[in-house]
């Protein structure tokens, strides 16, 4: 929490010197278990991709698509574009979608352990039969690796700087914005770089050189980096920043699900609408990336340090949100008098 009565949000923070939180080892651990499921998250997206690559797999049920693969020299950007072989991974998001919604109610009345706990029990079984089912272990190595040894660390920073770091280190700043704004213009050059690389020397029928596909696999690395330690953990840190605890159950999971449902549509027409753009749907989603950006730019306002229970009251300060915000309830006469 940070010191002083006012912050840069302008939101009175007397109450926050009373939160005697501080990081503890349990915290630290916490920490650990749930960078851990990040990688868990992605292990299935990881495998279901992978998966849909693989020439056996195609040649079994997608022959179309297999044949289209053997000659991508004749097309670099519409060699996999089929919608059902879309889905095969986009569904992943659609059962994850129907799991928040369905989350919230069993959360309130069975509490958080029970349902991460199925949850866990749902992953092992899973993962289990898919390694049973084909050499798929070193994947999910592979992933744990991936997701422990660069994603933990590279998310520990921003977490570090908007929540843990001591108001010397901080300053006056703006952490948790400016992290997200300078995460966003990070991932907008890259995306434009890729662009700009694809399109003079790649084209529909060429081969990049070898200098040049590292290159873009270096810049790809950094994007991957840029949203790792802005819009990947921040994401879903703000959202359960915001939202009142009277509402924050059904607010979260409704976030949640609105996250996986576009994530949803993005996966179940990237193939196609790389087909039809090629190398620039790179600059199209550069294109979002700017919009949110400029969104956090004016619409959000800094949530650091603020406690939960004052969170509207920052809403009611912030020069857009206040417009829609409800007004504080009217205190009554005999209650002002008592008070006075």
């Amino acid at each position: 929490m940070a010191g002083g009565s006012y912050g840069p949000t302008g939101v009175a923070k007397e109450r926050a010197g009373q939160y005697r939180g501080r990081v503890t080892p349990y915290v630290i651990v916490a920490c650990v278990v749930a960078a851990i499921g990040g990688s868990i998250f992605g292990y299935d997206i990881g495998i279901s991709g992978g998966v849909t690559s693989m020439d056996g797999f195609l040649e079994k049920f997608f022959p179309d698509v297999y044949r289209n693969k053997q000659l991508a020299h004749e097309n670099n950007y519409c060699k996999y574009n089929n919608q059902i072989l879309a889905s095969f991974t986009s569904s992943l998001y659609l059962a994850g979608l129907v799991s928040s919604l369905v989350a919230s109610p069993v959360t309130r009345n069975y509490g958080r352990r029970a349902s991460i706990v199925c949850g866990g029990i749902s992953f092992l079984i899973g993962a289990t039969l898919n390694a049973a089912a084909s050499n798929l272990a070193m994947l999910l190595v592979g992933r744990i690796m991936l997701g422990v040894g660069i994603g933990f660390g590279n998310q520990a920073v921003p977490l570090y700087l908007s929540e843990m770091a001591p108001f010397h280190l901080r300053g006056a700043l703006n952490m948790i914005r400016a992290l997200l704004i300078s995460g966003g213009i990070q991932m907008i050059i890259c995306q434009c770089i890729v662009s700009l690389i694809l399109g003079l020397k790649l084209g529909e029928n060429q081969v990049l050189t070898k200098g040049f596909s590292i290159l873009v696999v270096t810049v790809i690395c950094l994007f991957v980096l840029a949203f790792g330690w802005s819009w990947g953990p921040l994401g879903w840190t703000v959202p359960s920043e915001i939202f009142p605890l009277e509402t924050r159950s059904a607010g979260q999971s409704i976030t949640v699900a609105v996250n996986l449902f576009f994530t949803f549509v993005i996966g179940q027409s990237f193939l196609s609408l790389l087909c039809a753009f090629k190398y620039g749907i790179f600059l199209f989603f550069a294109g979002w990336i700017a919009v949110m950006t400029v969104f956090v730019y004016v619409f959000l306002p800094e949530t650091k340090g603020v406690p939960i229970e004052e969170m509207i009251l920052l809403w009611r300060k912030h020069w857009f949100w206040k417009r829609i915000m409800p007004p504080p309830p009217e205190i009554s006469e005999s209650n002002t008098m008592t008070a006075a």
